[in-house]
């Protein structure tokens, strides 16, 4: 017993492994833990945000501070100019006094600039002396406007240098803008303040602190104005993002940077003022900084099912892989009864190769009795044609003797004829019992073994035949082998008998077995004939003289072939064919055992 090749050679598909089935279900049941924990990552995630933002919002309130109180200080300071020159718009020297003394006060050294601008923009009242700003008309739409501003100037006129400038309007008795009073502020002051807090390029970490207006529009930053630009949140709608109210948000730069901004509102002044911190010096992005979130959940995960895998390996997949092997190498004819070394297995595994080996025993012993019986068997099969054949020998034995005492030509003619069927008969039973085979018999070696005895008994002196034969390999039951024997030694022996040729030549003989597309054995048997005008195989002929026992023979081992024989005679050669269908070897004992 042997196992089938289509078994061997199947192509196994990773996803019908034990192992990976294993790693699906252990990696359906851990999804839920993984999913978990990643929510809890993202949840802390969430809550470091908020906590670094609310930090930002302290902080950069802190920091602001000191900016805060100078920029209120000086919205105060020109509020309380404006209204103090109002009386002392038309006197020129006593405006100017008033503005030298207010430089003069402790605390405004910051400021760079202060003067009344009246309408005609020839300033006149100014601690610097006379100034010509006509060519300023921007300043007429300030005072159009009739409120409080603070712009930005990068070139300031006096102290030519980046400016904040505070302008609050003049009026007269009747409440008319006749001027407007302007108060500059360097950026070099409020990045002294920033340094002071911590803030700008000397003074501490990358974070600054700027000033914008309702507009948008920067106007101071404790970095510098340079680039301050790049360093505004990347927001289509900037000033309604920052609102009406303290808050934090993290969002991209300009520059493409992830930061936490903080954003202060001055609505007295409708000013903001905008913190600008780092995201890496928070712990918002703690899993960020050198992978993404979801990276941790899933190493977890991936570990659990590699701790699975190695669990389902050590427990089940090793011993299943050698109880396997046994299996295989006792499916492949190994009857040694293969141990099964199921050391450290589950008590179920052990169990399962205590089975084997119990089925491995019970098959070797049915299998050693049933090659008893077999050989049993077959020896009686042999012995059963061995006598036939020897009964037929002394049949044949007694029609010899039977010849040497007829005395009429006719009646040893007959006898002769009947002697050699007889040994046809035996020889036929010597071959199928020494044939290929125990329950089915090759039909190209018996026919090529009958040939071969026929040219013994058959050949005549002096004439040796031309033999050819084409046999293909086919099994044939010996239901059919018996009468397909005796129908081709039937038409054989006539073909040696009347076969003839030419002066010179050989008889020729031709013998062929094969196959058809329909699934059917053809055989035909050829033998030349020299030209003559009668047929010379008188033997196969029905309406020849003496034909009756030939032809009755071969019409009824046909009949138990289940066909019906051609014959034809062309060419110089006489044909006979004839066609049936081979029965299955299963048929045939489906047939006997019922």
């Amino acid at each position: 017993m042997t196992a089938s090749p289509k078994a061997t050679r199947r192509r196994v598909w990773p996803f019908s492994r034990l192992a990976f089935r294993l790693m699906v279900t252990f990696g359906i049941v851990l999804m839920p833990l993984a999913l978990l924990s990643f929510v809890q990552i993202r949840q802390y995630q969430q809550e470091a945000s908020a906590r670094a933002e609310a930090a930002v919002l302290g902080a950069t309130m802190q920091a602001a501070l000191p900016l805060i109180d100078q920029i209120t200080r000086a919205e105060g300071a020109v509020a309380a100019l404006a209204t103090a020159v109002t009386p002392l718009r038309d006197d020129p020297a006593a405006c100017s006094a008033l503005l030298r003394r207010f430089m003069a006060v402790p605390g405004s050294s910051d400021y760079s600039f202060v003067g009344y601008i009246p309408r005609s923009l020839r300033m006149e009242c100014s601690p610097g002396g006379p100034l010509d700003l006509t060519d300023r008309r921007d300043l007429l739409a300030v005072m159009d406007a009739g409120i409080s501003s603070v712009r930005v100037n990068p070139h300031g006129p006096v102290s030519r240098t980046s400016v904040l400038i505070f302008s609050e309007p003049v009026r007269d008795e009747t409440g008319r803008v006749v001027g407007l009073l302007s108060l500059s502020l360097p950026h070099r002051a409020l990045a002294d303040r920033g340094a002071a807090a911590g803030l700008g390029p000397g003074g501490g970490p990358d974070v600054s602190l700027m000033t914008l207006d309702r507009k948008g529009q920067i106007l101071s930053a404790s970095q510098g104005l340079e680039d301050a630009e790049l360093r505004l949140p990347a927001l289509p709608d900037l000033v309604t993002t920052l609102g009406e109210n303290p808050g934090s948000f993290t969002a991209l730069s300009v520059r493409g940077e992830e930061r936490i901004f903080a954003v202060m509102p001055m609505l007295s002044t409708g000013l903001y003022v905008l913190g600008d911190w780092p995201m890496t010096d928070t712990d918002a992005r703690l899993f960020e900084r050198t992978f993404p979130i979801i990276a941790f959940p899933a190493l977890m995960w991936l570990a659990s099912l590699l701790v699975a895998q190695l669990a389902a390996e050590h427990q089940v997949l090793r011993h299943i892989r050698q109880l396997r092997g046994a299996i295989t190498s006792f499916a492949g004819g190994n009857r040694r009864a293969p141990e099964v070394p199921l050391r450290g297995a589950p008590h179920e595994l052990k169990s399962l190769g205590g089975a084997f080996e119990q089925l491995m025993e019970a098959v070797v012993h049915d299998e050693a009795e049933l090659e008893d019986t077999i050989h049993q068997k077959e020896v009686l099969l042999r012995e059963v044609h061995h006598r036939v054949k020897n009964n037929l020998q002394l049949i044949a034995s007694i029609i010899n003797m039977q010849i040497r005492k007829a005395r009429s030509p006719e009646t040893k003619g007959l006898l002769k004829s009947l002697q050699d069927r007889v040994m046809s008969l035996a020889t036929i039973h010597r071959e199928l019992y020494q044939t290929t085979g125990g329950s089915d018999v090759r039909v190209d070696e018996l026919l090529h073994n009958i040939v071969n005895q026929i040219l013994k008994m058959g050949s005549r002196p002096g004439a040796p035949f031309a033999v050819e034969t084409d046999l293909e390999d086919i099994h044939l039951t010996p239901d059919q082998a018996v009468p397909l024997s005796l129908l081709v030694t039937e038409a054989l022996t006539n073909a040696l008998k009347y076969a003839s040729a030419p002066p010179g030549e050989r008889p020729r003989l031709h013998l062929s077995l094969h196959r058809t597309e329909d699934g059917r054995a053809e055989i035909v048997i050829r033998n030349s004939m020299a030209d003559q005008p009668a047929p010379v195989n008188p033997a196969l002929d029905s309406e020849a003289e003496g034909a009756g026992l030939g032809d009755a023979l071969v019409r009824a081992f046909a009949a138990q072939l289940a066909t019906s024989v051609e014959r034809s005679q062309e060419g110089g050669e006489y044909r006979l064919a004839f066609r049936f269908t081979p029965t299955a070897l299963s048929d045939a004992e489906e047939r006997i055992t019922t």
